[in-house]
């Protein structure tokens, strides 16, 4: 994974995390805080460990053109990730489910 959008994630998740602190008052709230912070920091750990596919091999893995999945993009059909540079990111996770949720897909 692209380490600028890992250093992002990290880094929002920190802010998020002062801010929520900042504004609560007793220990509870602060422990509260402190924990539910955690969690969302082990979910874009979690994350770290998913694999990211490029628009190429989105191309490969569903066996459509570039413009296809272009346009999939633009419409919402396919959400990337992110964006790494000028390409887009998208879930190796997402693309399964999408081929296997979509009719337009089948194992001849």
């Amino acid at each position: 994974m692209d380490k600028n959008i890992e250093n992002s994630n990290v880094i929002t998740a920190l802010t998020q995390f002062l801010a929520a602190f900042s504004s609560v008052s007793t220990s509870d709230e602060k422990m509260n805080v402190i924990l539910s912070k955690i969690e969302s920091i082990e979910k874009v750990s979690s994350n770290a460990e998913e694999e990211y596919l490029l628009t190429n091999e989105v191309c490969k893995l569903t066996r459509k053109s570039r413009p296809t999945i272009i346009d999939w993009r633009k419409k919402g059909i396919l959400k990337p990730f992110g964006k790494s540079g000028r390409n887009y990111l998208y879930r190796k996770s997402d693309v399964l489910n999408f081929i296997s949720n979509s009719g337009k897909f089948c194992n001849a």
